[in-house]
């Protein structure tokens, strides 16, 4: 089963920026102090039990095991004790006490995936601190006229506002139907977060998507196999990462001035990285905007081998940001990674990888094992939207897993199937994919 918590969308959330040259008078700086006592507060009321853990190593081709005993964190969550942090966190608090509900929230948030961290092995015993000034402003704190596009937000009650105006922005025409939703506030500007219920009616397709060291390969249920080419996203990174290794590798001549180039360099990898899968997100869901996306659950951890050079390409893949940008503009569920390409998209059986791309099913022939593997994908996911929606409103395209590929005689899938029906690569200076080849 996938790590993930596969549920699908019950609303749209929207988030935009707006400037404000308001005084909130340290309060953002007043926020983190309570927020940082309440994480101190539950981190001494945090309850540690000791498991037996089990684990195992590789020995040639067994296995052997041995056993850890393991420290879990149990957070305090009672009523109780919430009621006693609240009225704690009161004391000496100027500004609004609604400020202190969302300072607990926090404080909560960032236990709670320090917790997930740290169960996973990403993160150590330590206690998470808040470094960077803002506000968590609940919707209890603030008025919204849709009409005017003015907010109210309530720094201290009948004596302080913060009034911004949204009329004049751009997006302002994007979101007159929506219901606002919290807002985070900084010194000098505020991210508003605008939400609307979310309409599933429009979803008629389910995609599978079998991510690759340099390409996104596809299966839709009626254009067939789609391949996205990522090898410009590679060779981008591949460009910096010289350039950094090199400076890396003279950093201790003149660690002062290598360092502010490496941070520079840093920077620009990483802004256009973001670029380039904004651009591939946003094209991907206008591309497909009835489609339901399955993505693998995939963990690069255990896919590193010897090999140093494959574990840099593998270093510069982007699946997990790929997906979760996804996530803010389509429906993106996840299925279970295991055999998507050695399992025989005809009779089922596990299949015998070749020379290249190719896996061999005894029963069946030979298969092309991107192909396989998107197509194995949107098998399962077809099967997961079905569990989801309870056999009701199952989207129509691909709602059977024996429908093939509708351009082939009789919707049979052929034997060997070496290149994809449609390839696209993403346009850096427009806005859609480009169709570079049709086969």
């Amino acid at each position: 089963m996938p790590k993930k918590k596969n549920k699908l969308p019950t609303e749209i959330v929207l988030t935009y920026k707006v400037k404000h040259n308001h005084d909130l008078k340290n309060l953002p700086y007043e926020f983190i102090k309570i927020s940082q006592r309440a994480v101190d507060i539950i981190w001494e009321n945090i309850n540690w039990k000791e498991k037996i853990v089990k684990h195992r190593y590789k020995v040639g081709k067994k296995y052997k095991y041995y056993t850890t005993t393991r420290l879990i964190p149990e957070i305090p969550k009672d009523n109780d004790f919430k009621r006693e942090l609240r009225n704690c966190l009161l004391e000496g608090w100027e500004f609004a006490s609604h400020y202190v509900d969302g300072a607990i929230k926090v404080a909560y948030s960032a236990i709670e995936s320090w917790k997930s961290n740290y169960l996973n092995g990403n993160r150590k015993k330590n206690k998470p601190i808040f470094k960077r000034p803002f506000v968590r402003v609940k919707t209890t704190l603030m008025k919204y006229d849709k009409e005017t596009g003015k907010i109210r937000i309530t720094i201290k009650p009948r004596e302080e506002y913060l009034i911004l105006n949204i009329k004049d922005e751009w997006f302002f025409e994007r979101v007159k139907d929506f219901n606002i939703g919290e807002v985070i506030l900084k010194d000098n500007e505020a991210l508003i977060t605008f939400k609307k219920p979310f309409d599933l009616s429009d979803k008629k397709v389910v995609i599978g998507v079998d991510s690759n060291l340099k390409s996104l390969d596809l299966y839709h249920p009626e254009k067939g196999w789609v391949r996205i080419d990522l090898s410009e996203l590679h060779r981008l990174k591949r460009v910096y990462d010289v350039i950094i290794d090199k400076l890396k590798s003279i950093y201790k001549k003149a660690p002062k001035r290598i360092g502010k180039l490496l941070n520079k360099y840093w920077n620009r990898r990483k802004n256009r990285v973001e670029d380039f899968i904004n651009k591939l997100t946003s094209q991907l869901s206008k591309l497909f905007p009835d489609a339901i996306f399955i993505f693998e659950d995939l963990d690069k951890f255990n896919m590193y081998d010897k090999n140093s050079d494959f574990n840099r390409d593998l270093d510069r893949t982007n699946w997990r940001k790929i997906a979760k940008k996804l996530e803010y503009k389509s429906v993106v569920l996840y299925v279970n990674p295991h055999y998507t390409s050695k399992t025989c998209p005809v009779c089922g059986s596990r299949m015998k990888s070749q020379e290249g791309q190719v896996v061999k099913c005894d029963k069946c022939g030979i298969f092309n094992r991107q192909f396989v593997g998107c197509y194995n994908i949107f098998k399962r996911g077809v099967e997961l939207v079905k569990k989801l929606l309870g056999g009701v409103g199952v989207p129509v395209a691909g709602a059977e897993v024996d429908d093939l590929l509708s351009n082939e005689p009789r919707g049979e899938l052929r034997p060997m199937k070496p290149n994809p029906n449609v390839s696209y690569t993403v346009d850096l200076n427009g806005r859609f994919l480009k169709i570079y080849n049709c086969l």
